[in-house]
């Protein structure tokens, strides 16, 4: 690969010329492996992550509510257990935020709406249950648009340029990562919601296959559609993430730990691509041409790109949109009868919408589903490709200003629905989706999408390693110096 083949800001240093001064620089897999090792403590690493919280959250606004006092009582535990050869999982002592739609016992779960101002959750959500089952410390909660619903300006500011839009509705999860205010995140993916704050803030996210993580203690949009998944800074750290997350009788499903096969990529693996598609959807040409730099590092490392014709993707987002919709109605029908003032108006507009959605339209979103779910692994098989490969959103993140909630927008608007088009047939069919940085198109990060068959959660993960291990992107978070914040941004 040529010297001129990866161009990005300043801010990144050369692969492998990254320096870690600090702990909370620290990637989740190198901390566990200090602490692992009685190099540091969770104390410390704790101690490190709590400054550099309060050195960037007045840029940031990434947090919803930080238990500063129950984290260090979690984390002197993990050094009391450590100094006795005993660890609780992978992620022990590793301080980790969680998406405010989902429960964190004696935590609010506040859903980033006034109607439910003061909610104290009784109990850990099942993925919370388990990531402390793992080791790790339940830091505390971080913004998100109202109930995931990308309705609502959470005041999460992007770290490459505070006049843009931040990624949702994992926003606080995305940005906190990318700041460095901690480590690793969990998110939740209805039609994209964990790999959008991904590609916007230069970050790794997963939606995992349906069904292996758990959901329940999580403040649902669509039951069917929804996922709670990782944010990292790298493929390495989201694999960790992710096995801490995964329901034990999921594992053999995966084949299982995924973090110990992220490095078993055949070079002959074949990706699919559908070219044509990426324009109908109007991708825009600066992000099609560092994704297709990045197919051509692919290409470098041995594996073959593929061209297939899949326009029935094109089905995916209305169907998601009805699915979804009409789900988050019966979810929010008595809610929002009880306390309807408390939604913003771009919410109940969703909801209300999502109650006029016939049965026969909900009827049809499901036979596309079914469909789609048969469809897509078959063109896969016929072609021979183990993932298919996108831009994760179809532009740069568009100024805050200019974005629109609506999902009836056309081809390239700055809306809701544009960022949903590309990576909603993940959640559709069940298909695992992982988001990792490419490159740069105005300075602001770019992702490219990769999607595999359903429980090929491991071979995703592994594709995206082997890509992210040719290219330079990981080195450029955290975000160690944030731009100044002037004019709207400032108010």
């Amino acid at each position: 690969m040529g010297p001129g083949r990866f161009r990005g800001p300043v801010r990144c240093a050369a692969p492998g010329g990254e320096t870690v001064t600090e702990p909370w620089e620290l990637g989740i897999t190198e901390a566990a492996g200090r602490i692992r090792r009685r190099e540091l403590s969770a104390v410390e690493l704790l101690d490190s992550v709590l400054d550099r919280l309060q050195d960037t959250e007045g840029y940031a606004h990434a947090w919803a509510f930080v238990d500063e006092r129950g984290a260090r009582a979690a984390a002197g535990l993990a050094d009391g257990q450590a100094a006795k050869g005993q660890f609780g999982g992978a992620l022990h002592g590793i301080p980790l935020g969680v998406k405010d739609v989902i429960d964190v016992r004696r935590m609010p779960t506040e859903g980033g709406s006034d109607s439910l101002r003061g909610n104290i959750a009784k109990d850990d959500a099942g993925v919370v249950r388990q990531l402390r089952a793992s080791g790790a410390v339940i830091l505390g909660k971080l913004q998100t648009h109202e109930f995931a619903f990308g309705q609502g300006t959470p005041p999460s500011r992007n770290p490459w340029d505070p006049e843009r839009y931040a990624g949702g509705s994992s926003v606080g999860s995305g940005v906190a990562v990318a700041v460095g205010s901690i480590p690793g995140a969990l998110g939740t993916d209805t039609g994209g919601s964990v790999r959008n704050p991904a590609s916007v803030n230069g970050l790794v996210g997963l939606k995992p296959s349906t069904g292996v993580v758990s959901s329940t203690g999580v403040l649902h949009v669509s039951h069917t559609m929804d996922h709670v998944g990782p944010i990292a800074r790298s493929v390495e750290d989201c694999a960790a993430l992710f096995d801490g997350m995964v329901e034990p009788q999921a594992l053999a499903r995966l084949g299982g730990p995924v973090s110990a096969r992220i490095r078993d990529v055949a070079a002959s693996t074949r990706l699919g691509v559908d070219r044509r598609m990426w324009s109908e959807w109007g991708v825009a040409p600066d992000v099609m041409a560092v994704v297709e730099n990045a197919l051509s590092v692919l290409a470098d490392l041995g594996m073959e790109i593929v061209e297939l014709r899949l326009p029935e993707l094109d089905l995916a987002l209305h169907a998601s949109v009805a699915i979804s919709l009409s789900e988050a109605a019966r979810h929010h029908r008595e809610r929002l009868k009880r306390s309807a003032e408390g939604y913003l108006p771009g919410t109940r507009v969703m909801i209300e919408t999502g109650a006029l959605v016939s049965r026969d339209e909900v009827r049809l979103a499901w036979q596309v589903r079914t469909h789609l779910r048969a469809y897509i692994p078959d063109a896969m098989a016929r072609a021979g490709v183990a993932g298919l490969v996108s831009p994760t959103l179809p532009a740069i993140a568009p100024l805050a200003s200019s974005m629109s909630s609506e999902l009836t927008a056309s081809v390239g608007e700055n809306s809701l629905a544009a960022a949903l088009r590309m990576l909603s047939a993940a959640n559709l069919t069940g298909m695992p989706g992982v988001s990792v940085p490419c490159g740069f198109a105005s300075g602001q990060p770019i992702g490219m999408h990769l999607m595999g068959l359903e429980h090929s959660d491991a071979t995703v993960l592994a594709i995206a390693d082997a890509y992210e291990q040719a290219a330079p992107w990981r080195t450029c978070v955290p975000v160690r110096v944030l731009p100044a914040v002037t004019g709207a941004a400032a108010s």
